[in-house]
């Protein structure tokens, strides 16, 4: 099955569409340090280097060397933040473009699936008119949708993560359905909880981090043996296909001692409020994992946001990465700091589609979605 990713960023959504069977035929993004981390990653897929609104959906079929009707999903997810309204309707603001470019090509690729992931916040964007409006546009151009907000920790990413993820099929008039979560809490007497379902406990910091090289504030390396063992499936299932034994961009950003001393004041599960006032810093949501749980959020301040949980220092792009599904050998291109144009390596990570929660929904498309897809045609 072939899929074309827009907005791919690095390739968390490819990276997890590939570990389901299928094959990227085509990506586009305009980030040069995207693209490099992207293609580094993925050497065979054409990566188009472009605007969106400068590529037409020819350009990208050309470089993929197929037809529009060979391409089973359209991936990605545009930027939404800075979307406006007339009324009811998408308006012309140029804010509102990169959305309309998505549709263009979609409508003009026809693909016979659209995944679409989105910031949960969507949802209640202007009272949820901005919803609607999208939901208007995909059905113009005929796709029928399904969408809901989950979250990634369901699915095995040792996050607690909510996405707004939408799933359109062209023509379809089947009820269209998402996977069933297979992690779920655990009550005090250890049962899952969820309508009785056999799910696995949810992966937790301690199972994606107590297996990597022990590093403090300032130390670590880009590249660095990984360990030779793994205490649990989720690290054995981060051992890399491509350069086993290795993990990448594993380096710890150096802290005063100041910040160092402030950072071990903080227990596990809590944020700087809880500081006596006198050493508090206008920053409040620094916040200190807990071990015993998924993480917060990655964002793309996670040097900041996100305190490690034993070592008082800001995580690793490694640490990140784990957080987020990747495998220790998906190699991180860019600088640490905003010192460029292009994203840093921690954009990157915080901006990414979780791999196993895009390899959830890629495995439930193929097998069921679109085979009832085809049987309809």
């Amino acid at each position: 099955m072939k899929t074309i990713d827009l907005f791919a960023g690095a390739g968390g959504i490819t990276e997890g569409f590939r570990k389901a069977g299928y094959t990227c035929v085509c990506a586009n993004d305009f980030d040069e340090e995207a693209r490099h981390t992207f293609t580094y990653n993925h050497p065979a897929v054409p990566y188009v280097l472009k605007d969106i609104r400068e590529v037409a959906a020819e350009e990208l079929l050309a470089e993929a060397g197929c037809s529009a009707g060979e391409i089973d999903v359209i991936t990605g997810g545009p930027p939404c933040q800075g979307f406006s309204l007339a009324g009811q309707r998408l308006s012309d603001d140029p804010r509102n473009m990169l959305f309309r470019e998505y549709i263009r090509i979609s409508e003009d690729i026809q693909p016979k699936v659209i995944f679409f992931e989105n910031v949960n916040g969507i949802m209640n964007m202007q009272g949820g008119k901005v919803l609607n409006a999208i939901v208007t546009e995909f059905e113009k151009i005929g796709y029928n949708c399904k969408f809901d907000i989950v979250n990634a920790a369901d699915y095995g990413v040792p996050q607690a993560r909510p996405r707004f993820v939408l799933i359109g099929v062209r023509g379809f008039d089947k009820e269209i359905t998402f996977p069933e979560p297979t992690h779920g809490k655990t009550d005090e007497g250890g049962q899952l909880e969820l309508f009785k379902k056999r799910l696995l406990p949810y992966v937790t910091v301690h199972d994606a981090f107590s297996n990597l090289p022990v590093i403090g504030q300032g130390e670590g390396a880009e590249e660095m043996p990984a360990a030779a063992y793994w205490e649990n499936d989720y690290q054995k299932n981060c051992v890399g296909e491509r350069n086993p034994g290795v993990i990448y961009n594993h380096r710890a950003t150096r802290h005063s001692k100041k910040i160092q001393e402030r950072y071990a004041m903080i227990p596990q599960g809590c944020n700087n409020s809880v500081l006596p006032l006198e050493i508090r810093t206008k920053k409040q949501n620094a916040y200190k994992l807990d071990l015993s749980l998924p993480g917060r959020t990655v964002t793309c301040n996670f040097r900041t946001d996100l305190i490690h949980p034993v070592m008082n220092r800001g995580l690793t792009v490694r640490e990140a990465a784990r957080l987020q599904s990747f495998d220790d050998d998906y190699c991180f291109f860019g600088n640490l700091t905003r010192k460029a144009k292009w994203l840093t390596q921690d954009d990157q990570v915080g901006n990414a589609v979780p791999p196993l929660l895009a390899y959830a929904f890629a495995k439930h498309i193929k097998e069921f979605i679109i085979p009832q897809f085809e049987k309809e045609k």
